[in-house]
Parts: structure tokens; sequence; C-alpha cells
């Protein structure tokens, strides 16, 4: 018989992770609950190390607020996942054929949940369904759930060196699959081709699968903002947007431009100039106790003879992220309650978008440093008319 090898994915040391669960049931104290029972996979990575792809199948974080460890209830397909992904000790199994909420209601006793203990819930996750929130509060009337998903957005907006690290190679790649896009476009080509081209380099450099699907747009199909890659074929003088993603132990770093395919317009290099100026400043804005929402109003103000045409906040948080997408805390948006501080990662992109059937952009990710700022990515700033020769 064949024995499965101890292949370990483990991405942090034990005692990075032992940190982090200490610092959340800290919170937990705070917001006065006794029990956290996650559903968020960017949280159950977060706090126990699980990297799953069966992202679809039930599976819950059971930290009550004065445990050791977290312990983790999932399928029986990811129990190897689990075993070299984990640093905890404690992974209940369930199969099908088996009722996973019985063998919630099961733990939630063993943990001594009653009327009087407060559960935490990721309520605003993508990943709890209506029908079992409805199922806990019907089985378990007196218990009071709450929601607690802005626990672990707070807590995973501050990123530790480690983290920081990985949020480096992922821009690298990021970096990688712009060389390539660049090399790439060209009339003649689709905009399939250009991703074909992209997901092939960043396989080989070893980038994971990103939280959000690629963003490329030629022509009138830039004005989408969020065109996903077609067969529709670039032309000489196209405007192509793009938003790549590099991903490394699920931390995205994504970078964003409009590019011209040849020679652009003299309002195509207007707009660049005007998107360009908005990214300088805001930049600038982004030092350790300076006020968030500040960085988006002097973008708005850069391009304030384009306010019909800002379709959205200029940024937001980047970080460890599952699909459907990787957007983090904090929002650059004005009225954001949030201070800069050293290890947020966030990604600045203003635009002008939908402007005469076409979106201009320019965006890179931002890490705020002890004493200021540093753009991770190290694709050329002047990178925007690609010769066609």
């Amino acid at each position: 018989m064949t024995t499965l090898q101890d292949h370990s994915t483990q991405r942090f040391d034990t005692a990075e992770y032992r940190t982090r669960v200490s610092a959340y049931q800290e919170l937990m104290r705070e917001r006065g609950v006794g029990l956290y029972l996650g559903s968020s996979p960017e949280q159950l990575n977060y706090l126990s190390g699980f990297d799953p792809l069966g992202l679809y199948f039930f599976q819950k974080l059971f930290l009550p607020v004065d445990a050791d460890a977290p312990t983790l209830l999932t399928h029986k397909c990811e129990s190897e996942l689990a075993r070299t992904s984990c640093w905890i000790d404690d992974v209940r199994i369930w199969r099908h054929g088996e009722d996973p909420m019985e063998r919630t209601f099961a733990l939630l006793r063993e943990f001594g949940v009653s009327e009087d203990v407060v559960v935490g819930l990721d309520m605003d996750s993508w990943y709890l369904k209506v029908a079992t929130v409805e199922a806990l509060r019907r089985r378990l009337p007196h218990v009071r759930f709450v929601d607690v998903t802005d626990l672990g957005l707070e807590q995973r907006m501050v990123k530790s060196p480690a983290e920081v690290a990985y949020m480096r190679q992922a821009a690298q790649l990021a970096d990688l699959a712009f060389e390539t896009a660049v090399r790439t476009i060209r009339p003649g080509v689709r905009e399939n081709d250009v991703l074909g081209a992209i997901q092939m380099d960043l396989a080989a450099a070893g980038s994971e699968y990103p939280a959000l699907p690629f963003i490329i747009g030629a022509g009138a199909r830039s004005g989408l903002f969020h065109p996903l890659p077609t067969e529709n074929v670039i032309v000489e003088g196209d405007p192509v947007m793009l938003e790549l993603t590099g991903v490394k132990a699920r931390y995205n770093s994504n970078i964003v431009r409009t590019v011209v395919a040849g020679s652009a317009s003299a309002e195509l290099k207007e707009l660049r100039a005007i998107v360009k100026e908005a990214f300088d400043r805001g930049v600038e804005a982004i030092q350790p106790g300076a006020p968030v929402g500040e960085v988006d109003r002097i973008t708005r103000e850069v391009r304030q003879e384009y306010a019909d045409f800002i379709p959205s906040r200029s940024g937001f948080g980047m970080e460890l992220a599952y699909p459907p997408v990787w957007l983090g805390r904090p929002d650059l948006l004005e009225g954001d309650p949030h201070l800069f501080e050293p290890g947020m990662v966030v990604s600045l992109e203003p635009s002008v978008a939908q402007y005469h059937g076409m979106t201009m952009i320019y965006g890179s990710n931002i890490l705020v440093t002890d004493d200021g700022h540093e753009v991770l990515h190290q694709t050329p700033e002047d990178l925007f008319e690609l010769p066609i020769g």
C-alpha cells in the first residue's frame, strides 16, 4: 500500500500563527464573543494555515476565546490539504452521506456553547450561506450570533514582515505578467492570445491562481471597465486596459494600466497624463499616520474635469485572498476612518473610465513603510505606447 508523504506546505512559522490567534482572541474579548465559528477562507487560512481548493465544501473553524488553538471541520477530500498546510492538530472530518451541520452542532456542544455564549460569524463573507445561519438560529434559539467579519478584515490589514515578503513576490509576478502582455500586444492579436501568454509565463514562474480573473480589454472594450478577455482582435491605436495579478501563498498583488497598441491619440495622451498625475499625487500622500481618505480626495481633485467618469474609489487594501475577489481594507475613499500604518499594502489605481468608449487607468501596489511608502511594482512608469514593429 502506498503511504502519503508529508510534503508540508505550511506558509509561516507556528509562532506567527499562534500570535495571530492570540490577537484575534483579544478582539473577540473586546467584542464579548465567546466562540468564533469561521467561514471566510481568508480567515481560516490566516488563523490555521488551511489552504483548500474545495471552497465549495462545508468547512468551519471553531475558536473558543480561551482555546490554545482552533479546530477545523472540513470534508474528507480536503483532509490531506489540511494535514500538510495547517499548523493545528485538531482537524475533524465529515464525509458525503453525513450532515455537516450535525457535526457543527456536536462541536458547538463540545466547546460548551450555551445560551450565555455569544458566537461570532463571518456574516459578510461570500462563504456563509443563509441556510447555515437559519439552521444555527433554529437549533440554538437562545444563543446570540453576531457579525465579526470586520475583526478579520481589520487584523489582516496590517501585515507582518513575513506577509510583506510574500506581497513582494506577488508584485514581482505581476510585473512579469505585465512584461509578457507588453511583449504580446500588437495589432492582429486577440485578447485571448495575450491572456494565454500571460498564464503560461506566470505558471512557469510559480504564480498561483488569482482571486479575480484577469482584465484585458482592447479598443471600445476598455470602456467596459471590467472586460474579461475574448476573441476580440487588437487594432493599431487601440487602448488596452490590463489588470493582472501575481499570487504567492495566496497573497495577491495586482497591477493595472491602460497601454496603447502603437501610437496614442492626443486624447489618450491627455487622459494618461491626468491619471498619472492623480496617481503620483496620491502616492505622495501615503505616509504613516496620514488619513486614508485624503488620498481619494487628492486623486479626485486632479481628475475633477472628468468627475462624471470616476467610477469608484481610488483603491483598496491588498492581501491574502480567495475568489471571488482580492479586495481588503482600507478603502481609499473619502470618509474612510483609517490612518495609514506601516505594513499596510494598498492598490492605488485612479482612472477616467467609460469616457468616449474607453478607460484610462494607472495603478500599482503601495507598501506603507515606517518612514513613508514604497511602490512594490517595478514596471516602468512611462510604459504606455507599445511598439508594433
